[in-house]
């Protein structure tokens, strides 16, 4: 993720998590935090609000969930409808940590506290 943020400054981040996970206030699912700069849209709304992403079509959008389950689900729906640059972050959000993250990911990501 280091190496994508700092080559696209502009990468559009794109979190399907639940906004209760996203805000870390779930009480039933673990919540592991977000990045910074990410839209928030649950994967199960996202054939609602996918107008909210229209002025990205042609940018580079990195789709991320907690384990990696969700993001490949709304990676496929982007494409379908005509996103050009789409990818998944492998392993999601459950694989950081406050202690072995590089710097760049310490400044860009909010650790939900557990």
């Amino acid at each position: 993720m280091c190496n994508r943020l700092t080559a696209n400054p502009k990468v559009v981040l794109l979190d399907v998590l639940s906004p209760k996970e996203f805000k870390g206030t779930s009480k039933d699912i673990p919540t592991f935090g977000h990045f910074k700069n990410a839209i928030n849209i649950n994967v199960q709304e996202l054939d609602k609000r996918v107008g909210e992403l229209s002025n990205y079509k042609n940018n580079e959008v990195i789709v991320y969930c907690s384990h990696s389950h969700r993001c490949p689900r709304a990676s496929y729906f982007l494409t379908a409808h005509g996103f050009t640059n789409v990818k998944n972050m492998e392993g999601g959000v459950s694989t950081f940590t406050s202690s072995s993250n590089p710097d760049c990911l310490k400044k860009a990501f909010v650790f939900h506290s557990k």
